[in-house]
C-alpha cells in the first residue's frame, strides 16, 4: 500500500489570524490521525507555499498526495489551479507520487450543520411544537430524517440500519461514520433467518435487542469462571468474556457496543483462526483504543463487519444495528 500524505490547501491572507485558523484545523487533524504525514500549504500571501508543503510531504516518503481544498466552492481554484501547482511541485522534487484531489471542504453536506447552528441563536426562539398522533411518532422521525439524507450517497442495502442508528441517537453525523463491509448485511440476515445466536459485551447492548423473533441473545460477562479469567490474564471482563466463548462464537452474530478490549481480544482470535462468526457488530465509544480498534475492524478482511469511525459509538448503536438487521431479516 502506497504511504499517503494529506495536503491541506487554503488561499492564504495577510491577515496571520486568517491563516492561524487553518494551522488550527492542521494540528487537530495531526492528532486525530496520528502517523499520517500531514502539511498545510498556502496557494499566496502566505506561508508555507502548496511548493514548499509538498517538498516537505515528499521528503517525508509519501507516495499518494490527498489535497484537501480548505475553500467553500468549486471553482477554478479547486478544479484546476491546485491540481497543476501540486503535480508541478511533485515533478519538481523528483518524486512519482500519486496526486489525488478531495472536494472543497464546503461541497461537503455537514455544511447545513454549520449553516444551521449558525442560525440557532437567532431563530430557536420562534419554534413551534408538531402535533403529532403517537402512533406516527416514528413513522414522522423517519421522514424527516429522509430529509436529512439530502446530498448523501447511501446505498439501499446500507439505508434502513443509517437510518436506525440516526433515529436511535438523533445523531447526524453516523451518516457519514458508519462503515458496512460489502457482505455485511447479506451475512447479517442470513444469519439472522439461520436462527444464530447473538453474543454482547454488555448486558445493556443485550437489553437493547429485539427479542421477538425468539433469538438467543446472550452476554457471558457474569458467567462462572470470567472474573477469574480475567484477574489471571491482566486483562478486562469484557475482554474475558469474549474469550470464554471460544468457538460457540463461529456461526454468530458477535455485537460489541462498549468494550474497545472486547472487540480487540475477538479481532485476534480471528486472525489466528480461532472463531468465525458470521457478522462483527463493532461500535465501542470512548477515547482509549475505541477509534483505533475499530481501524482495525476495518482492515480485517475475513469476517463481514458494520463499525463506524471516531470516538462515538455505544451499547444504543450496536443494538440499533442488529434490530435494524432483525427488521430486514423477517418484516421486510
Amino acid at each position: 500500500m502506497k504511504k499517503k500524505g494529506v495536503l491541506l490547501v487554503a488561499h492564504g491572507s495577510r491577515k496571520e489570524e486568517a491563516n492561524r485558523e487553518l494551522f488550527s484545523h492542521l494540528e487537530r487533524l495531526r492528532q486525530y490521525f496520528g502517523h499520517f504525514p500531514m502539511e498545510a500549504g498556502f496557494m499566496e500571501l502566505a506561508s508555507p507555499t502548496i511548493d514548499e508543503a509538498v517538498r516537505a510531504l515528499v521528503e517525508q516518503g509519501v507516495k499518494e498526495v490527498v489535497v484537501l481544498p480548505y475553500f467553500l466552492f468549486k471553482g477554478m481554484h479547486t478544479t484546476k489551479d491546485i491540481p497543476e501547482m501540486v503535480r508541478e511541485s511533485v515533478n519538481r522534487y523528483n518524486s512519482s507520487a500519486d496526486v489525488r484531489l478531495l472536494e472543497p471542504v464546503g461541497a461537503h453536506p455537514l455544511m447545513f450543520d454549520i449553516l444551521r447552528e449558525e442560525l440557532h441563536a437567532e431563530l430557536s426562539p420562534s419554534a413551534t411544537i408538531k402535533d403529532v398522533a403517537p402512533e406516527s411518532i416514528e413513522q414522522e422521525s423517519m421522514r424527516i430524517i429522509d430529509g436529512y439524507t439530502r446530498g448523501w450517497h447511501i446505498p439501499d442495502r446500507v439505508r434502513p440500519i443509517v437510518k436506525r442508528v440516526v433515529h436511535t441517537t438523533g445523531d447526524f453525523e453516523y451518516l457519514k461514520t458508519l462503515v458496512f463491509h460489502p457482505d455485511a448485511v447479506r451475512a447479517g440476515v442470513d444469519a439472522l433467518r439461520g436462527g444464530a445466536t447473538i453474543y454482547t459485551d454488555v448486558t445493556m447492548v443485550k437489553s437493547g435487542i429485539n427479542k421477538r423473533y425468539g433469538h438467543s441473545v446472550v452476554c457471558a460477562l457474569n458467567e462462572e469462571g470470567v472474573k477469574e479469567l480475567a484477574e489471571r490474564e491482566g486483562i478486562t471482563r469484557a475482554a474475558a468474556s469474549i474469550r470464554s466463548l471460544s468457538e460457540r462464537l463461529d456461526g454468530s452474530i458477535v455485537a460489541i457496543g462498549n468494550a474497545p478490549t472486547a472487540l480487540l481480544t475477538l479481532m485476534d482470535m480471528v486472525k489466528s483462526r480461532m472463531v468465525s462468526p458470521a457478522l462483527i457488530v463493532g461500535t465501542p465509544v470512548g477515547f482509549v483504543n475505541a477509534r483505533e480498534a475499530k481501524l482495525v475492524l476495518e482492515a480485517l478482511d475475513t469476517v463481514p463487519y458494520i463499525t463506524n469511525r471516531g470516538f462515538k459509538g455505544g451499547s444504543t448503536v450496536a443494538a440499533a444495528i442488529v434490530n435494524a438487521l432483525i427488521k430486514m431479516a423477517f418484516e421486510e
